[in-house]
């Protein structure tokens, strides 16, 4: 026993030595403090494995010990995830995330975990944390009413209750930070006990305002007034827009500048990843000095990934092409009205286009449109009326749509001077997503190829957490990472 302590102990310590020299090299930034509290997260490590009990990785493999059940559970959610950044992260010459994957020896990785539809940030943040479908919680974000003629943009709508909501009824206490979803949806600003806080800024200030949380230290409500939570949240909710926000390249943003050709866009998300990995580890590091990493899980996923695009816009061609079929169709933004002659309303333009058909028209000329356009290089697929139903979609989302193939993208304007990202598509890059499950009650070390979902967290999370479902969840509980399964 002692000798497997002792090797683990060592390979801990080698892979901080990488974090920091790797965070140097790459810039990182990593400071001083930041290499010293990493540090010590593996320090403490050291000591909580000298006792028996408490190592769980290796030994709980190798000896068949059941893994102590989640007593905690923090839900990380990193906006624009894609699984392929962990990839690159983690290929030949890439910064590695050697936080991530500690966290991976202690729990499940999937590697086929998969976002829905429209793939967006407020209605799959939605879905994770309800177990729904936008057609079940209502949410599909921008959508053509053809009653009042109007492209509406939708925000926060949800008619759905949330895991925040099962946790406050069942008598638990919680906290998030900056998990919008949740904001006075099972946690509030002026709950101590279900607390709701928005430090703004990266996620390096948003996991050290977790930790304060957790040290039960004060925090700054937006009002000014300080609180304390009165005890560790049984479930925390963490939310970073890092990755989203550098992925779709609109301008400087967390330090960042712009990237010009893809390879420079790719370097800029993986760099973002491995300081981001680095300051997970100060979370971990917390967890460890309160004594409650042994009981707590921990569920860090995306609502969705990114496809990377450049060049002309493919947007005239199909306007194009529609009107050769015999058709008017008109491209419409939030709040436009379509024109009276406009007989197919486009609504979209990044990277998918939702159909709106204003006349009736046959099932023929239905597929006319679909085999026309399927010649165009271009075109990266499409979901039908009836294929978007199965996929959970919204019915507002249109009566056809159709998505780009990278790097090709239906943006109204070029893009000559730099690359783009977004995710609102059906390619692979944007609905794989990263999924990791971690800690208690969690199977330590497997890598998980079955399919799962994002709808899969909250029923997963309020197993660990041992509360019912969400009313609406339609997610699984992913038993097969779950320990006694």
């Amino acid at each position: 026993m002692r000798q497997k302590v002792l090797e683990l102990t060592i390979a801990l310590f080698i892979v901080v030595i990488g974090v920091i020299l790797t965070s140097i090299g790459t810039g990182t930034g990593i400071g001083v403090q930041e290499a010293v509290s990493v540090y010590s997260f593996h320090e403490s490590q050291h000591d909580v494995m000298d006792d028996d009990s408490a190592v769980i990785g290796e030994r709980a493999e190798s000896e068949g010990l059941a893994v102590e059940e989640s007593k905690y559970v923090i839900y990380i959610n990193w906006d624009g995830f894609a699984y392929d950044f962990y990839e690159w992260a983690n290929s030949p010459g890439g910064p590695g995330t050697p936080v991530l994957n500690y966290l991976a020896s202690r729990g499940a990785l999937y590697t086929n975990a998969h976002t829905g539809l429209p793939g967006t940030t407020v209605p799959m943040q939605t879905s994770i944390v309800t177990g729904a479908w936008p057609a079940v919680h209502g949410n599909t974000r921008l959508y053509y009413d053809s009653g009042l003629n109007t492209v509406r943009q939708m925000d926060r709508e949800n008619s759905s209750e949330t895991i925040a909501e099962v946790v406050a009824e069942s008598g638990l206490s919680s906290a998030s930070v900056q998990q919008f979803t949740l904001y006075r949806r099972g946690t509030w600003p002026d709950d101590p006990s279900h607390l709701y806080v928005q430090p703004s800024g990266s996620w390096h200030n948003r996991v050290a305002e977790a930790i304060k949380i957790l040290k039960q230290e004060a925090v700054t409500l937006g009002d000014g007034r300080l609180v304390v939570v009165p005890e560790i949240p049984q479930f925390l909710a963490i939310y970073a827009d890092d990755l989203d926000t550098i992925g779709h390249n609109q301008g400087i943003s967390y330090g960042f500048s712009l990237a010009f050709d893809h390879e420079a866009w790719r370097d800029r998300l993986i760099r973002k990843l491995a300081y981001m990995d680095s300051d997970l580890g100060l979370l971990v590091a917390a967890l460890s000095d309160l004594g409650i990493m042994e009981r707590t899980a921990i569920i860090l996923t995306s609502d969705h990934g990114m496809s990377h695009f450049e060049g002309e816009t493919s947007l005239p061609d199909v306007l194009d092409t529609l009107g050769a079929l015999g058709y008017t169709p008109e491209i419409l933004s939030a709040g436009d009205k379509a024109s009276p002659h406009t007989d197919i309303v486009l609504v979209g333009g990044d990277l998918s286009l939702q159909f709106y058909f204003r006349r009736n028209i046959t099932l023929p000329e239905y597929n006319e449109i679909i085999d026309t356009l399927k010649e165009k290089p271009y075109f990266g697929g499409y979901l039908s009326f009836h294929e978007l139903a199965k996929h959970g979609a919204h019915p507002d989302l249109g009566s056809l749509l159709i998505w780009a193939k990278p790097p090709h993208h239906f943006e109204p304007g070029n893009l000559l001077l730099r690359v783009g990202g977004h995710h609102n598509s059906g390619d692979e890059s944007s609905r794989r997503v990263f999924m990791l499950l971690s800690g208690a009650g969690i199977k330590p070390g497997i890598v998980v190829d079955r399919p799962a979902s994002i709808i899969d967290v909250a029923p997963t999370m309020s197993h660990l957490l041992g509360v019912r479902e969400p009313a609406d969840s339609m997610g699984r509980v992913l038993e097969e990472a779950i320990t006694g399964n």
